[in-house]
């Protein structure tokens, strides 16, 4: 009887553990793959970026100058003046108005030239953080950098 319980809870476990699986996790075991701070740097340097945020919030654009300024801008707000670096293997942002004086880093990853980026802090960590739908070269949109 005791094994029968012990079987049981075993499963119950593993059954559970599957359910709270990152949304990074789960694009991981569908072939994704993070890609290299140098790679984000190839990615997004004098490129025009337009995406999804992952939660649904809606839509953005945003320019990487090859200085590191970047400007983004939403449908639904004036738009971000800010600077970005590559620290490591993360995309890092800091945006002094707006949206706090703090950097904020994701993780990319790719799979057949999908882009992903995943929120790396605080209870967000793992979630998706925005899709990559357009990468183009320059500053197609002419978003301002000051």
């Amino acid at each position: 009887m005791k094994l029968r319980i012990f079987a049981v809870l075993g499963l119950a476990t593993a059954v559970l553990s599957a359910c709270i699986a990152t949304t990074k996790e789960r694009y991981m075991e569908d072939g994704y793959y993070l890609l290299s701070g140098a790679e984000i740097s190839e990615l997004v340097s004098d490129r025009t970026v337009e995406g999804l945020y992952g939660s649904g919030a809606g839509s953005f654009v945003e320019y990487y100058a090859p200085d590191g300024r970047i400007s983004t801008k939403e449908p639904s707000t004036q738009g971000y003046i800010g600077t970005w670096e590559v620290d490591g293997d993360l995309l890092c942002f800091t945006y002094p108005t707006g949206t706090g004086s703090f950097p904020k880093c994701v993780e990319m990853a790719v799979k057949k030239g999908h882009y992903v980026q995943f929120r790396t802090s605080g209870p967000a960590y793992g979630k998706l953080g925005a899709k990559l739908t357009k990468v183009t070269p320059g500053n197609v949109k002419n978003l301002p950098l000051e």
